[in-house]
């Protein structure tokens, strides 16, 4: 892999226990997927870079610094201070467990609180291979409307979607930094 890059952004990927952070995060840097997936402890890291084909049909290369956090309730305090500094976030639910849903707000407000801004963020909805889905995709939608985000459904078996949410995050943090604004 090349270390040249035009763009570096931290991340961080947040949202309940096991609704497939960590799975996401190694499908995507890893290209692959496990079934024995242990707790997260704080948070993992992760890095990789990836070419995003912009608007106007340029591709830049962004590297992505993956801050992958703990989403159990007992890691809360620890989670602040994996926040700050993130240029972008990925919040992610379980379509196959309501409670994950509504618990978004709650990481939302966290999550501001830390780094006291707003930064962009993609709402997935992952888990999609899972025959018992809860959260309706147009549930979803509406959620990542109302919070000006974007919407992707991902399967981190399966591979689906994966890539999407990264490419579509870089792709709005590379347009934020051309615009002058701070990412």
């Amino acid at each position: 892999m090349s270390s040249s890059y035009d763009y570096l952004f931290k991340i961080c990927v947040l949202g309940e226990g096991a609704v497939g952070k960590t799975a996401i995060v190694t499908r995507f840097s890893h290209g692959f997927f496990r079934t024995d997936y242990k707790t997260t402890i704080g948070s993992q890291f992760a890095v990789k870079n990836i070419d995003v084909f912009m608007d106007d049909g340029s591709k830049v290369t962004v590297k992505l610094q993956i801050w992958d956090v703990a989403g159990q309730s007992r890691f809360q305090i620890l989670r602040p201070m994996y926040y700050r500094g993130a240029s972008g976030g990925i919040l992610v639910y379980d379509v196959s467990r309501r409670r994950t849903f509504i618990a978004l707000d709650e990481w939302l407000v966290e999550l501001k609180k830390a780094i006291n801004k707003e930064i962009p963020l993609v709402l997935v909805a992952n888990k999609t291979d899972l025959p018992d889905r809860v959260v309706d995709t147009w549930e979803g939608r509406e959620y990542a409307q109302k919070h000006g985000m974007p919407y992707v459904e991902s399967s981190a078996k399966t591979g689906e979607g994966v890539v999407d949410i990264f490419e579509e995050l870089a792709r709005i943090l590379v347009r934020q930094r051309q615009g002058g604004q701070q990412a």
